[in-house]
């Protein structure tokens, strides 16, 4: 018997105490990356999972005396226990601040809502030419909601050569619930380097988005860029852009304009030159070759290149017209550096655009995939308040 709860008391303990540390500590390898995010994002369980352990060390100790072994597994627990409660107990003050109301009852209910499973979307081409083929899967409102008129369009994260559309159907699920129409879509990936394409395939999104308007009941005046990641970095260029042509559209022939009402970032990069120069977590991702090969060199190498940082960079393009902007980040995030909101947070105040900046202290990049999560009941509140203010019919 005391083997046996030595044995459940150790594995409980290391268990939680190897779960628990990524909360905090940087990862060392890319793989062990998604264990952080998950880590933070579900630390009430890993705190349950030490509980356990805890009370296994404790009647150990009643009942055989003390030992090394329930001693050494007590202290892996209490250890794993506290840095459980960082993520819920750093989010208490912000919550207040943005006047959320965080559910227990949510939280545990997993990590996508109910509405996700009856989520619905028809695919759309918007963009082909010699042999590249640009798609959209767009949301509905849903047909218990009233559609109000505005679209979001959604850029997707990955490094700007990985991912896909619609890696966040349950994020699109809850606009189209709400009244919006959600147009989440393609952008080139390759051949790299691809900064002038995918960014001109925004646009040209945005452009598709106003041709047809009327096909999709929406109001061309009251579109929403809104990207993760490398996506959110090309939904800030292109709102910021729009009109510029040192950066045109794919589709510069259509009669729309590339402007919407707002942007909506979640952990982009901002100012590629300093990212460049001060990279994140290279254990996880090295970013000075993921910038690299995205414009094609270093900007150390050349003017040319390093002018190409500069233009590819949102920060670079603020002014008194910059649409509204949300800018969320994770205090933690070991992809894209913390800075980043930063530094657009202080250029967009100073140049008088209306902007809000959510930081969740403990989230990591990829927080909002857990759509339950602390950080995603937050961001959730604070984000369609800001889609509410800012797509009110003209």
């Amino acid at each position: 018997m005391s083997y046996l709860l030595n044995f459940f008391s150790i594995a409980c303990s290391t268990a939680a105490f190897l779960a628990a540390i990524w909360i905090i500590i940087p990862a060392p390898a890319d793989f062990i990356w998604p264990l952080a995010v998950a880590a933070s994002e579900w630390s009430v369980w890993i705190g349950f999972l030490a509980i356990v352990g805890l009370v296994a060390s404790s009647i150990i100790i009643v009942l055989y005396g003390i030992s090394p072994l329930p001693i050494v597994s007590g202290v892996f627990c209490i250890t794993a226990l506290l840095l459980s409660l960082y993520p819920p107990l750093s989010v208490i003050p912000l919550a207040r601040e943005t006047k959320t109301s965080l559910s227990l009852s949510r939280y545990f209910s997993g990590a996508f809502p109910e509405y996700d499973s009856a989520k619905t979307f028809s695919t759309h081409t918007f963009f082909v030419l010699e042999g590249k083929t640009l798609n959209a899967d767009v949301y509905l409102p849903a047909k218990e909601s009233q559609t109000n008129g505005a679209s979001i369009i959604v850029v997707h994260g990955g490094s700007w050569n990985g991912g896909a559309r619609n890696d966040f159907p349950h994020w699109n699920a809850l606009f189209a619930k709400q009244g919006y129409t959600v147009f989440d879509i393609d952008y080139s990936l390759e051949p790299q380097p691809n900064y002038l394409e995918a960014t001109a395939d925004v646009k040209c999104a945005v452009q598709w988005v106003k041709t047809n308007a009327t096909k999709f009941d929406i109001d061309p005046n009251r579109i929403v860029l809104m990207g993760r990641s490398a996506g959110a970095h090309l939904a800030l260029l292109a709102a910021y852009t729009a009109g510029d042509t040192r950066l045109p559209s794919s589709c510069p022939n259509d009669a729309a304009d590339e402007k919407v009402s707002a942007v909506i970032s979640f952990y982009a990069p901002i100012d590629l030159f300093w990212a460049y120069n001060n990279p994140a977590n290279q254990w996880v991702i090295n970013g000075p070759l993921t910038l690299a090969n995205f414009l094609g060199g270093s900007p150390h190498e050349s003017d040319e290149i390093r002018d190409r940082f500069i233009m590819a960079s949102p920060i670079t393009h603020v002014s008194t017209k910059t649409p509204p902007t949300l800018l969320i980040h994770g205090g933690r995030d070991q992809l894209v550096r913390h800075e980043n909101m930063q530094f657009l947070n202080e250029k967009l105040t100073k140049a008088n655009v209306p902007h809000r900046t959510i930081s969740i202290p403990y989230a990591q990049h990829g927080f909002d995939y857990n759509s339950n999560g602390w950080g995603s009941q937050i961001t959730e509140s604070v984000l369609l308040e800001f889609l509410r203010v800012n797509t009110k019919p003209q």
